[in-house]
């Protein structure tokens, strides 16, 4: 007989369930079949969508939910829960559709009395446990048939489970704007850049169309060069007095202009300080490709740690901003005067010899304003993104019980 466990409420329901009576908590094995993909048929299998392989193929991967090809007849059908049970552990998913499951891949088929879309969002808000630790972490379908759920009626399920899907479609569509703004930005850089051996853009303003050809001159011809001094994690603090930038936050806090600075120490003794519009590439990583993230710095004084690469323009040639967005549309060339095998390493004197494609200042000033409004669209985007998010996990968190008991 299947073990029922004590019931519980959420703090938010529906207005026609706040009369229904409590949750009951179930075990995944209680109501649902659990069982693990098998093999790959090579004989079935495109890694392209065709008339003949029109069937998905999932794996354990959470990227593109998981899709790994294409299969001429299905597996298993339609409203059916995936679960990954390798790499990266415990992600369901829900298939509206027939389709094949690969490798140790979860299959979960629902009884009659259970939502499948709503088995996917409970199991994703509920689990987190780390599973198997043994050798290569996995989730065994016996695991994963002990798990301990909440379930309302089906009804309420239904209930939540629209709601949660008309907020992932928000999401969905705000993260579609989002990547396309990204890659307009990218194809507009390949316009207002010109190409490799050439001297004018493809596109440009109207008041520059006439303006002739542009320069083309070294890094070193229009810039000097500094180097950060050591600035440890540790010397962060959010009672400092002075700001700071450790050279790790290039990768991951700054786009290609700073204008506003995250962090602050109150090690200052024997600082390198910012000037603005200097340029701040990292100068060392563990793989090349980070190596290239120029980004120019609105504030002066700030100080620069270890491992930033400063690059101090020379204002009557060139803006900071437009260097930064210069360097990083240039990425093929600055990583190949990268050097090192374990950690490779970018250095002044190397990046000095880059060539760099120069129109007049007030060209460049528009260059830069023009990516710069964009860029204001998509952190506007991003935020939008980020405040759905933040909502369905705070919504999750109101629909769903926080105790499973």
């Amino acid at each position: 007989m299947p073990e029922q466990k004590k019931a519980v409420v959420p703090r938010l329901r529906f207005p026609e369930f706040r009369d229904a009576g409590p949750w009951e908590v179930k075990r995944l094995g209680d109501v649902a079949e659990v069982n693990a993909a098998g093999d790959l048929d090579f004989s079935q299998f495109s890694p392209v969508l065709t008339q003949e392989h029109i069937y998905p193929i999932y794996s354990n991967s959470i990227a593109q939910e998981g899709l790994y090809g294409f299969s001429t007849y299905p597996k298993y059908k339609k409203n059916s829960v995936t679960i990954t049970a390798r790499g990266t552990l415990g992600v369901a998913f829900y298939r509206d559709h027939d389709f094949v499951g690969i490798g140790r891949l979860l299959i979960v088929n629902a009884r009659q009395e259970i939502s499948p879309r709503y088995l996917k969002e409970v199991w994703n808000y509920l689990v987190r446990e780390p599973f198997e630790n043994g050798g290569i972490p996995q989730l065994t379908a016996i695991k994963a048939r002990t798990i301990k759920l909440v379930f309302p009626s089906l009804p309420e399920q239904q209930k939540i489970a629209d709601c949660l899907s008309s907020l992932d479609e928000l999401i969905e569509l705000q993260a579609k704007q989002l990547e396309a703004l990204q890659a307009h930005k990218k194809g507009l850089m390949q316009q207002l850049f010109p190409r490799e051996g050439e001297t004018t853009p493809r596109l440009r303003f109207p008041e520059f169309r006439d303006a002739g050809p542009w320069e083309v001159k070294r890094l070193g011809e229009i810039c000097s060069f500094l180097k950060g001094k050591g600035l440890p994690k540790t010397a962060i603090t959010a009672e400092g007095s002075v700001p700071c930038i450790h050279y790790g936050e290039l990768f991951t806090e700054y786009g290609e202009v700073i204008r506003k600075v995250k962090s602050c120490t109150n090690t200052t003794t024997d600082s390198v300080l910012s000037e603005e519009d200097d340029v701040l590439m990292p100068t060392s990583d563990v793989t090349p490709n980070g190596l290239a993230k120029a980004s120019c710095i609105k504030e002066k004084n700030v100080v620069l740690g270890g491992d930033i690469l400063v690059i101090r323009p020379n204002k009557q040639q060139v803006f900071g901003e437009y260097l930064s967005r210069y360097i990083r549309y240039q990425e093929k060339d600055v990583l190949r005067l990268v050097t090192g095998t374990t950690v490779f390493h970018l250095y002044g004197n190397a990046i000095s010899h880059l060539r760099v494609s120069l129109p007049r200042m007030s060209e460049q000033q528009k260059i830069a304003d023009c990516l710069s409004s964009l860029d204001e669209l998509i952190e506007l985007q991003a935020k939008q993104l980020e405040a759905l998010q933040a909502h369905k996990k705070g919504l999750m968190q109101q629909l769903f019980p926080q105790e499973v008991g």
